[in-house]
C-alpha cells in the first residue's frame, strides 16, 4: 500500500526584496558615465544644543535586490520612543529581475527633531518591514570658545 503524501502548497505571497544597505549622509553624488555612487559625510548621529532642532539636509541611500516584480514602497523616519513618524515618502518600485540591484537616493530638508533619542529609517515593501537603519539624536552642551592664556 502506497503512502499518501501531502502536496506542498506554493506560497502565493510575493517575497520582500533584500535590503543591501541603508546609509544616511550629507550628500550623494552619482557619476553618470560610470553609474558609480559616492556617499559624502556618512553619519549615524546628530548633535544639537537645543530642541526642537532642525537638521538642514540629509540624504538616505538605499540599495535593494531580490525583488520579484512591482512593490509599493514606503520609506519613513520614526522616533523609536513612541513610533512617531517624523517624515516619509511612498511610491512604487519595479524589479526587472531578482538579480537587479535597485538604488534609491532620497533627500529631506528641514527635518525637525522635537527631542533627543533614538530614531530609525524604515524600508517597507507591500506593508512589510524589509529593513531599518538606526541613528541617535543627542543634546550636547554649548562649548565656550577657547581663550588664550595671558602671561603676567
Amino acid at each position: 500500500m502506497a503512502k499518501k503524501t501531502k502536496a506542498k502548497r506554493k506560497s502565493t505571497r510575493q517575497p520582500n526584496p533584500v535590503v543591501l544597505s541603508i546609509n544616511v549622509c550629507d550628500t550623494i553624488i552619482r557619476d553618470e558615465p560610470t553609474k558609480k555612487v559616492s556617499l559624502i559625510g556618512l553619519f549615524s548621529a546628530i548633535n544639537a544644543i537645543t530642541f526642537p532642532a532642525t537638521h538642514p539636509s540629509m540624504h538616505v541611500y538605499i540599495a535593494l535586490t531580490n525583488g520579484h516584480g512591482s512593490y509599493k514602497l514606503n520609506i519613513q523616519l520614526v522616533r523609536e520612543e513612541d513610533n512617531h513618524i517624523i517624515v516619509g515618502m511612498e511610491g512604487g518600485i519595479k524589479f526587472m529581475t531578482p538579480l537587479q540591484v535597485l538604488e534609491l537616493n532620497l533627500q529631506w530638508g528641514g527635518i525637525q527633531f522635537e527631542k533627543p533619542g533614538f530614531y530609525h529609517f524604515e524600508v517597507i515593501c507591500n506593508g512589510t518591514l524589509a529593513g531599518a537603519r538606526k541613528f541617535i539624536v543627542s543634546q550636547i552642551q554649548q562649548q565656550n570658545p577657547h581663550t588664550k592664556e595671558t602671561k603676567g
